[in-house]
């Protein structure tokens, strides 16, 4: 049994995600047990970093482990000093950590394929793996099928929502483009909306079925008046030119 599963005592019976270990107790080293999963390029959007993963399960919880570089090279070098029993074998890091977890189920293989499509659909919008994929327990293809599933996916979802857009387009969605707020299909599901913050840093969500807009950063939210209102007061905040 994993003496990291035991870390998490309460988390054994719930299914979490915590796509970039932010919790203190999600935090450490690879357990020594941890079979390696696979690895792949994860893109931010202006730059690359390389993750290798690890699955731990003991008799009741699957968890699924990460480990970043900077790229594949140090990946692999990370690796082939674990491969040889090395005890400090993780070389170079950027981040270590718990990212996932769920009552344990199934074989080894079908454990990893599920944290790893929840670890990726936790990310989307922030961070995207992309080829090349490193094997492990999972192979090259099946490291491409999680990825492609949850791409493919994003892409009906996002047809649906703007096909229904065009029908009758909701006012908080005319609005968030008259702002030039860039509004866009989420792709969550065949309804979801997203734009950027009237802040830029960030994004904001949008549902057209409810005409509301919401954003947990600055914790807004309301309907067309009030996002126009957080526009104009946002502005207000700019020198003037």
């Amino acid at each position: 049994m994993s003496n990291t599963a035991s870390g998490l005592p309460n988390e054994r019976e719930t299914p979490f995600v915590d796509p970039w270990s932010k919790k203190p107790n999600h935090q450490g080293v690879v357990p020594v047990d941890a079979l390696f999963v696979g690895a792949w390029n994860n893109d931010l959007g202006i730059y690359n970093i390389y993750e290798a993963l690890f699955l731990v399960r003991d008799d009741r919880q699957d968890l699924l482990w990460s480990l970043t570089t900077y790229s594949e090279k140090t990946t692999r070098e990370n690796l082939d000093a674990r491969e040889s029993g090395d005890p400090a074998w993780i070389k170079s890091e950027i981040t270590c950590g718990c990212v996932a977890g769920a009552p344990r189920e199934g074989t080894q293989s079908k454990a990893a394929t599920r944290l790893l499509d929840a670890l990726v659909r936790a990310r989307v919008h922030h961070e995207f793996p992309r080829p090349p994929y490193l094997p492990g327990l999972l192979t090259i293809a099946e490291l491409a099928d999680i990825v492609r599933a949850v791409t493919e996916e994003l892409e009906r979802n996002a047809l649906a929502a703007e096909t229904a857009q065009r029908g009758h387009e909701a006012p908080i969605i005319k609005l968030a483009s008259e702002l030039g707020l860039n509004p866009r299909p989420a792709g969550y599901n065949d309804s979801a909306w997203m734009a950027d913050c009237p802040r830029r840093s960030h994004t904001i969500m949008l549902s057209p079925s409810l005409n509301e807009f919401g954003c947990g950063y600055c914790r807004r939210k309301g309907g067309p008046a009030e996002l126009r209102a957080f526009a104009d007061y946002v502005k207000s905040l700019w020198p003037s030119e």
